[in-house]
């Protein structure tokens, strides 16, 4: 009777290869990208479309709707012509200030009241209620009170940057789920621990996504500020502009904030891409 010798532990069994996941998805990847950025440039393409119909048929007045040749004359006169830079550098440092600012002392007051309930019951009533103020009714105040230079600009750009920072730093603190809350107890972490893996990464997760309101709030205001009056800004050059009935002007200046406003958010998606894990979950 022939025995068969059963496979001992040291027979080597052949592994299956693994497929590479990433040889496939980067054609995929690139073909998304193409699609969403064609889906993007739709929208441009058919106001632009509109926006050329309706001026060159004289179915609104050039106050109104300025042509798209005369916008184009205006960004090339005075953006590329360099008589705007000292405004457009003025609105910069005033908005990266004002977000700087209101990044700080978000996550400062929102990990107070966190902590802290009774702080939070004393104070953040009154945040929201002057968050409910029109800072176009109170930027004159800070204007007499602090003069035409970038103090009254920052002031009220932070303003409306430091709430959105406030609230998801709260959230994100008090947010946790009670399993991973149970664990690092059971480990023995200790306070710091809890707060340096658990707390304080689940906080960046909610602060992050809130950036973009802080960071778009904070050139708001800045520009509120602007026109309610300051030295130099592109709120003034709205002010200006307007006055004149240079309307060509005008669009052109919301074009210059609406491209500040995507290198804005292109910057805060950039950081929070470059973050470590361990610092912000993606």
């Amino acid at each position: 009777m022939t025995m068969t010798a059963e496979p001992t532990s040291t027979t080597k069994v052949p592994r299956r290869r693994k497929a590479q996941p990433d040889a496939l998805p980067t054609a995929n990847r690139g073909s998304a990208v193409a699609k969403n950025v064609g889906l993007r440039l739709i929208v441009p393409a058919v106001v632009l479309l509109a926006w050329w119909y309706t001026t060159s048929r004289d179915m609104v007045s050039p106050l109104i709707v300025p042509a798209p040749g005369d916008v184009w004359d205006a960004l090339d006169s005075y953006v590329l012509g360099g008589v705007w830079n000292e405004d457009i550098l003025s609105s910069a440092r005033g908005t990266l200030w004002s977000f700087a600012i209101g990044l700080v002392l978000g996550i400062v007051g929102g990990s107070i009241m966190a902590f802290v309930a009774s702080i939070k019951t004393a104070v953040y009533p009154y945040i929201l209620a002057f968050q409910a103020f029109p800072k176009i009714a109170v930027a004159p105040l800070f204007v007499v009170w602090l003069g035409y230079g970038d103090a009254p600009k920052i002031i009220i750009g932070a303003s409306l940057a430091v709430f959105p920072v406030i609230s998801a730093t709260m959230a994100g603190l008090i947010d946790v789920d009670p399993d991973e809350h149970n664990l690092m107890r059971s480990v023995g972490a200790s306070k710091r621990q809890e707060l340096r893996h658990l707390r304080f990464p689940r906080a960046m997760s909610y602060v992050f996504p809130a950036l973009d309101i802080a960071v778009v709030g904070a050139l708001l205001g800045v520009i509120t500020a602007e026109i309610v009056g300051t030295e130099y800004g592109l709120g003034r050059v709205i002010t200006e502009r307007a006055a004149y009935g240079d309307s060509a002007a005008v669009y052109a200046v919301l074009i210059v904030l609406a491209v500040a406003g995507a290198i804005l958010h292109l910057a805060v998606s950039t950081l929070h891409r470059v973050m470590p894990r361990s610092i912000v979950p993606k």
